[in-house]
């Protein structure tokens, strides 16, 4: 492997894997924490523009506070070098699938149910984004990324800001790839807000559905204009067979005038989640395609087998019917359980965050998603405390969970440090303040590894808060935390 030198004296860079506009992303190694990072490093024209470089750290520092499953974490921002010749650089979360941009090259068009669910997976993102006061500004495939288990995660928050404030987009050069996804307000100049967003996820969708992007031109500045006088070609007239509901929705999102798109990303996704329930089968050719000429002729016998199939379907689901309403008249309930924890259905969570009111109010915010991902094996970690909380004069440290709304919650299920000490609070507002502007709903010293509080509480605000560590002193973990409801 080549050695492309270290950074900060943490970040073996091992690949390059991508350049844009803003700068180079390689691949690397954070030699602390003993992870694979992705790590972005400016343009060196960028680099120099001292005006630029501290638009680019107060919104780095905005975009490092967004955590959610659908976006790339931040995790550290630096500077290396001599003056004149440093390198700015971000740490982000390295995502090993690639960008949507190569896949859509991959594989041209897409059928109609991925395209709902990348469209839906972008729509959380930026439902949680707007709702934190960020705009993306740059929505295109080569800013959203896949996990390797596939996870559609969207990248450069924020970043767009620092880097077009001031410039014509039609004529810089670094901003060539960006005009194929912007807005009309965009190109004549006026400040984006989230319905800007929404339009270029409109034109992703509509490049993924068709082939192609709805508008291009030979210069940056013929392509603007197109945003801003054209109406796109109908999807079904670029490729058959695109559904209706979804080539709707599509172009719904292309208005020029932003009153007439969906007003918010949840709009948006809630329409592309009614469209697609009817749609996800559309465009599949081995069930659209009929049965070769030599096998026809046993099409009375398929069709006999399936009606077999439909009887002996609808006697089971009597059988199970019969079953269930014997046992609530034997006042037996039937709950849900995973068989790791408590009984009941498991609440959706939408989004969650650090909490660390007496400190910096940061706490490993690149880590949070770790804590609901579903997976115990991984935690999010707190800082290291040598001294204890006391050392450093905090009460403690925790992690902030919204349940999107206002719900009955039975019971909270914590997996993480055993013989730490925490408190499960609550409360219908986010906090203002510390800890204890929520409610005090259960307490417990040196728990379990796996520790379950019933709670029967309503409320929209979960904050799990640590207030002793294991022995008292060094770090904590929550690996998962579940809400459950009835």
């Amino acid at each position: 492997m080549a050695d492309l030198g270290v950074l900060a004296e943490r970040y073996a860079l091992e690949e390059l894997v991508a350049a844009g506009g803003m700068g180079s992303v390689y691949r690397a190694r954070d030699e602390v924490l003993a992870r694979t990072v992705a790590v972005k490093i400016l343009h060196p024209e960028l680099a120099r523009d001292a005006t630029f470089l501290e638009r680019f750290r107060r919104e780095a520092l905005a975009a490092a506070r967004l955590t959610h499953p659908n976006i790339v974490s931040i995790y550290d921002t630096g500077t290396e070098g001599t003056a004149g010749d440093e390198r700015h650089f971000i740490v982000m979360e390295f995502c090993g699938g690639g960008t949507l941009e190569e896949v859509a090259v991959k594989e041209g068009p897409l059928e109609p149910d991925r395209i709902y669910a990348i469209g839906s997976a972008i729509c959380d993102a930026l439902a949680y984004a707007h709702g934190n006061g960020v705009i993306h500004r740059d929505i295109k495939p080569a800013n959203v990324l896949l996990a390797d288990d596939g996870t559609v995660k969207v990248s450069d928050f924020g970043i767009a800001k620092a880097a077009f404030t001031g410039k014509d987009v039609t004529t810089s050069g670094s901003l060539l790839g960006t005009v194929t996804y912007i807005s009309p307000e965009q190109a004549r100049g006026e400040e984006p807000d989230a319905r800007s967003d929404i339009y270029s996820l409109g034109v992703v969708l509509y490049e993924l559905a068709a082939g192609r992007a709805p508008f291009s031109a030979d210069t940056p500045v013929a392509t603007a204009l197109k945003h801003l006088k054209e109406e796109p070609a109908p999807l079904r007239s670029i490729r058959a067979g695109i559904p209706r509901e979804l080539e709707g929705v599509i172009l719904r999102t292309l208005h020029k005038d932003p009153v007439e798109r969906p007003a918010s990303a949840a709009e948006l996704k809630a329409e592309l989640a009614k469209r697609a329930g009817s749609t996800t089968s559309v465009m599949r050719p081995t069930a659209a395609r009929a049965a070769p000429r030599h096998q026809q002729h046993h099409g009375d016998a398929s069709w006999v087998a399936r009606v077999v199939v439909l009887i002996a379907v609808v006697v089971l689901v009597a059988i199970a019917a019969t079953w269930l309403l014997s046992a609530e008249e034997d006042g037996n309930d039937v709950p849900a359980d995973r068989g790791d924890g408590a009984v009941g259905t498991t609440l959706p969570i939408s989004s969650v965050t650090d909490f660390d009111p007496g400190g910096d109010d940061s706490e490993h915010a690149g880590e949070v998603p770790l804590a609901w991902d579903g997976n115990p094996a991984s935690a999010w970690t707190t800082e290291n405390y040598d001294d204890g909380f006391e050392g450093v004069g905090k009460t403690g440290v925790g992690l902030l969970f919204d349940l999107g709304e206002t719900i009955d919650v039975d019971a909270v299920e914590v997996v993480g440090s055993a013989e730490m000490s925490i408190e499960i609070r609550a409360s219908d507002e986010p906090p203002a303040g510390d800890h204890t502007s929520l409610d005090l709903i259960d307490d417990a010293d040196s728990i379990e590894a796996n520790e379950t509080f019933e709670v029967g509480r309503s409320g929209r605000y979960w904050l799990i808060w640590i207030t002793q560590l294991p022995g008292g002193a060094g770090t904590a973990e929550i690996a998962e935390v579940r809400f459950v409801g009835s």
